[in-house]
């Protein structure tokens, strides 16, 4: 059959067949279109859900790290109320050592020791031999202890330290000269409690 005969050709179809095939057509067509364009829709929805995920987590993230620092910084302005004054004096041939813990922050600190530590020399290997002082309990907010220990070791150069808990129950250590350190548990600084009456 060529191409003149076929469209020459009186069988074309009746037009309600036409009508049929075109609206079939049709109905494809838009079928097509509506779940392209609900396919593109859910990916946004997906797309938008994902992102809110990820704006949360990072929110979520930043406001644990926020209130982190945030007790940390608390932590340590508690800490840094805490204060030594190491006051060496003599009575007669007789060397002492007058221990003040000032504690003028607003909560109550605990297992509060005095300590006397070796100063570092150059090249040691000589294992320091600490001296806790004195201990206390607690002491309480806007509070301090004092206490008076004898010097045994007039020539050894050392250094004065407290060391206490906070009310959040992490360790610190004040030097004589200032510096302020949070202590773990298990760094070789850290004193337990050791309760000496003297």
């Amino acid at each position: 059959m060529s191409i003149i005969d076929f469209f020459t050709s009186p069988d074309w179809g009746t037009v309600p067949d036409w009508l049929a095939a075109i609206g079939t057509i049709s109905a494809v067509v838009v079928a097509l279109r509506l779940a392209h364009r609900d396919a593109e829709r859910l990916d946004e929805e997906r797309r938008e859900a994902k992102e809110d995920r990820d704006e949360a987590a990072k929110e979520r993230a930043l406001f644990r790290e926020q209130q982190a620092a945030e007790a940390e910084e608390r932590k340590r302005r508690l800490a840094a109320r805490v204060t030594l004054v190491v006051e060496p004096f003599h009575d007669g041939a007789e060397k002492f050592i007058k221990w003040t813990v000032h504690n003028a922050g607003d909560e109550p600190i605990s297992m509060v020791s005095v300590v006397r530590r070796p100063l570092p020399r150059n090249g040691s290997q000589e294992k320091p031999d600490v001296q806790v002082c004195h201990t206390w309990p607690s002491i309480e907010a806007r509070g301090e202890r004092t206490k008076v220990t004898q010097v045994h070791d007039a020539f050894k150069m050392r250094e004065g330290e407290v060391q206490f808990l906070d009310g959040a129950g992490q360790r610190w250590q004040r030097k004589e000269f200032g510096s302020l350190r949070m202590l773990s548990r298990d760094y070789p600084d850290t004193l337990g409690m050791v309760m000496i009456e003297r």
